[in-house]
């Protein structure tokens, strides 16, 4: 399906619909609308404008719900603001207290949810967060692991020690350059401990969507050289992704996992 909508962050959708609402209420005001239609208008319009960007970029159910609150509480606020000044009436110390609360409230989880979409900005990461060997240190929350690939947690450890036994080096080449909707070549260098090209093996990648499993695309990778594999990639959607790299020759196994941000960030 074409995306007609750009893919926008949760504090652009959230506080731009907010700052959005609060225009469209004074505009009705003005316009001589009936404040209680007013403040239904300014928290409904802007609700069902994101439920279709919702059609086009799914951030989550969780997502959808706090617009919904921040919607409704200040369509809330502004109908009880604007009833108080036409009938000149002011506001106890406690209420604004209250008000004042959720507002924080709602900034909060909005930056939490920033946070667990896209990540902490690099600046930051890189200030307070170790980067061993001068890799970029990835804090976006990588999604949810299925049942059936969370059984057990030992193969997995077994599988790290055999990976650092092995001493392989997986570069991935044309992560960089990716753009949504349009198809590049990706390729992986693989190298032994001694920095010699691992050849004749069979290498995957897969790349899993973070929004939306059903973009997930896997890409059998084909030896170009030795020690290098490529593949032309086409992702359909900016946003967040994982990509993996599976290698196999004979009986060894190595596996790369790297974090993408596919897009504007």
């Amino acid at each position: 399906m074409l995306k007609l909508i750009p893919v926008l962050s949760i504090a652009e959708t959230l506080f731009g619909g907010l700052i959005s609402a609060i225009g469209l209420y004074f505009l009705l005001r003005v316009l001589r609308v009936a404040n209680f239609w007013a403040a239904v208008l300014s928290g409904a319009i802007p609700f069902v404008l994101y439920i279709v960007y919702s059609t086009q970029h799914w951030a989550g159910g969780d997502v959808l719900a706090i617009h919904f609150a921040v919607f409704l509480a200040n369509a809330g606020l502004m109908g009880v603001f604007g009833s108080m000044k036409q009938n000149k009436q002011t506001m106890h110390w406690g209420p604004k207290i209250i008000i004042g609360f959720f507002i924080c409230l709602v900034i909060s989880n909005a930056i939490l949810l920033s946070v667990a979409g896209r990540g902490l900005p690099q600046s930051l990461t890189s200030m307070f967060l170790p980067s061993p060997e001068n890799q970029r240190v990835h804090t976006a929350f990588p999604g949810i692991m299925p049942h059936d690939r969370n059984k057990s947690y030992q193969p997995h450890l077994e599988q790290l020690q055999q990976q650092q036994a092995l001493g392989w080096q997986l570069k991935l080449i044309g992560a960089d350059t990716l753009s949504p909707g349009k198809q590049q070549q990706m390729s992986v260098q693989v190298r032994d401990e001694h920095g010699n090209a691992v050849t004749q093996a069979e290498v995957t990648l897969n790349f899993w969507r973070m929004a939306n499993s059903r973009d997930d695309k896997v890409y059998p990778l084909v030896e170009q050289a030795g020690g290098e594999y490529a593949a032309d990639v086409l992702l359909p959607d900016s946003g967040r992704w994982v990509a993996e790299v599976l290698v196999k020759q004979g009986d060894q196994r190595y596996r790369k996992q790297e974090s993408l941000f596919i897009g504007d960030e």
